[in-house]
């Protein structure tokens, strides 16, 4: 193990949620004056930094806690005694006898000019945008009382048009719906790049970049293609630290209050795991405070019909993919198997790594295994057909609106056309939005539970929320199933847990005939990380038996679609939720979940089973050729 570890550290890159500011305690204090008063700070440290510790504010547009500095939007100056210009806060470290003013003439002039020149090539839509009220360029634009003093200019035009191949040929367009999942309006774009820089640092996938130069400057794909025809794995974290609507989920919260207010069918909701921690921290909950009771109270006065917890079917897919992982061990099969839960994770093999396809999981994700039971088992408990039913899946991820669009996740109504086992998925922040458009406030209402019989979920399966989460959940079920004398004890699988891009441990279990085996597991989080990971699995540098993928930094908690937050420990706060609700849970293993023992029992069989596979399993694609033959019309 220690040899694994040894090259592991070397394979994996951190990536840490924050810009550490500790130095060694050996190290002398620097002393500064902010506005004429006197502090203490660390060495190192950016004026930024030292200013907001203190409690000074400083505009900033380009900077995010979570994001290398860039310097870019230049709202962040400052006036420093003995420099002949301002100075940009979020780049320059701070020296001993600094004098700092955040508040100068010449500052706040600087600042306004920048402002306003950007205010006069924003669009005027802020009343029906995406981002509205939750929009740092409008808080700014509030804040330096910036008027529009000319007509906005609109400098980008429509472009997009098909060509004789049937392919959107690379034109530009301010505009682009391409995916399901994300939607970009490009007229909005304040030019800070932070889109371009999550692209690279989170994923490392690169699709986002600047283009021209000067006032024709602009953000853009490679070749000006539609997203849907670049690399892209529609993870969202771009939307995510976007400070404007430039970026943004591809919404359906109109589609969704539609039914919910002409109640023409059963509506139906199932909420991912993360979605409980990431309301939890958006009001303001205590540390250990399970969200759960209240968040499904809010769900209920919303006007769904029955609500139903995701949990449930991350249980069901241990007990599928644990079996499924168990047969290759016995029988023979492809290794590493990765696991199937991330749908980014998916668009990155079948964009860039087809070649993996048979190394995938078969079973799908918690969200379509859920939203295939809810359209056979529940649908005929209650004597309905499928299309009889609004199923709404809420989650923390964009990439799972594309996921639920793939073509073979249907069923036949009775009428013999094919419906979606999901109807709608709308993120953490659009259910902000639908609970802020019905004046709902979760924390105020008293605790509700999910209905039956797809309610119950162990701890467990909530511990799919964060980076760890499948393989720790798979471990404690595959070491009970296969006879394990001596199994890891609850919650002790540390090696696995934590922010670490790429983590490894040794599992041990049983085969079918008794014999004792070791398998070689390991955590993966973050596409930066994953390709770094999947070179050396290439180059045989590393070898393991099933591996566990997640597009996004730390898991689901920091899903592309969670709200946006400027704490650079947001993330750590949520998964710390998550390690105390399975803590303090009395389920804590998925087998032992009675609603999963009642529809094996009921209507599946067994894990694994004929009818399993037809509800549960999957395939995938090469969709790398689509890709390929718009490079070859590119060259042409």
């Amino acid at each position: 193990m220690s040899m694994l570890s040894s090259v592991l550290n070397k394979a994996a890159v951190n990536p840490k949620l924050t810009r550490s500011l500790a130095t060694a305690a050996t190290e002398k204090m620097v002393n500064i004056s902010i506005n004429g008063r006197k502090f203490q700070v660390k060495p190192k440290t950016t004026v930024l930094e030292a200013a907001k510790a203190n409690g000074y504010y400083i505009p900033t547009l380009c900077y995010h806690p979570r994001l290398p500095i860039a310097g870019n939007c230049r709202l962040c100056l400052v006036d420093v005694k003995g420099s002949w210009k301002p100075l940009t806060a979020c780049t320059t470290e701070v020296w001993e006898g600094m004098e700092i003013e955040t508040d100068s003439p010449t500052v706040i002039e600087t600042v306004r000019s920048s402002l306003s020149m950007m205010r006069e090539e924003h669009p005027n839509d802020c009343m029906t945008c995406e981002s509205n009220g939750n929009c740092e360029f409008q808080d700014l634009i509030y804040r330096y009382q910036i008027d529009a003093q000319h007509p906005v200019r609109s400098l980008l035009k429509h472009k997009f048009k098909k060509t004789n191949h049937n392919i959107t040929e690379p034109c530009y367009s301010p505009f682009d719906n391409s995916t399901f999942s994300i939607a970009r309006d490009m007229n909005k774009c304040v030019k800070c790049g932070r889109c371009v820089r999550a692209c690279h640092h989170f994923q490392n996938i690169n699709i986002l970049g600047f283009i021209n130069r000067a006032g024709y400057e602009r953000v853009g794909t490679p070749m000006d293609r539609p997203m849907n025809f670049t690399k892209c794995v529609e993870c969202g974290q771009c939307s995510q630290v976007c400070p404007v609507g430039a970026i943004t989920a591809r919404t359906e919260v109109m589609d969704v209050l539609r039914h919910l207010d002409t109640k023409r069918k059963v509506v139906v909701c199932s909420t991912a795991p993360a979605i409980r921690v990431a309301l939890a921290e958006e009001f303001n909950t205590e540390a250990d405070f399970d969200f759960t009771g209240k968040m499904v109270a809010g769900l209920r006065k919303l006007g769904f019909d029955y609500i139903f917890d995701t949990n449930f079917s991350a249980d069901l897919t241990i007990m599928e993919e644990g079996t499924e992982l168990i047969n290759r061990l016995n029988n023979g099969g492809k290794f590493p198997m990765f696991t199937s839960c991330c749908p980014g994770w998916i668009n990155m093999v079948e964009k860039s790594y087809p070649e993996l396809r048979d190394n995938l999981s078969s079973c799908k994700s918690p969200q379509q295994m859920i939203g295939a039971v809810i359209k056979s088992y529940f649908a005929k408990k209650l004597g309905l057909s499928t299309e009889d039913i609004i199923h709404v899946s809420i989650m923390p991820c964009t990439a799972k609106k594309g996921e639920a669009r793939r073509p073979e996740f249907v069923q036949k109504g009775k009428d013999g056309k094919d419906y979606p086992d999901i109807d709608y998925v709308i993120t953490t922040r659009e259910l902000l939005t639908l609970l802020k458009l019905k004046k709902i406030n979760p924390a105020e209402l008293p605790d509700d539970k999910f209905d039956s019989p797809l309610g119950i979920g162990s701890s467990a399966g909530n511990l799919f929320g964060v980076t760890g989460g499948v393989m720790e959940a798979a471990v404690r079920t595959a070491q009970v199933i296969t006879g394990v004398e001596n199994p890891i004890p609850l919650g002790e699988l540390k090696a696995i847990r934590g922010l670490d891009g790429i983590k490894a441990a040794d599992v041990p279990l049983k085969t079918k005939d008794g014999k004792d085996v070791s398998v070689r597991a390991a955590v993966v989080s973050g596409g930066a990380n994953i390709q770094k990971f999947l070179e050396k699995i290439k180059n045989k540098e590393l070898e393991f038996d099933f591996v566990e993928m997640m597009m996004c930094p730390g898991g689901c908690i920091n899903g592309g679609g969670q709200p946006k937050s400027a704490d650079p420990e947001v993330v750590t706060k949520k998964m710390q939720r998550m390690y105390t609700m399975d803590n303090q849970a009395k389920l804590r293993l998925c087998h032992e979940n009675p609603e999963i023992t009642d529809v094996y029992k009921n209507f599946l069989g067994e894990p694994n089973s004929h009818l399993a596979h037809e509800l549960l399993h999957t395939h995938y694609n090469d969709r790398s050729k689509a890709i390929q033959e718009m490079s070859l019309h590119e060259k042409k």
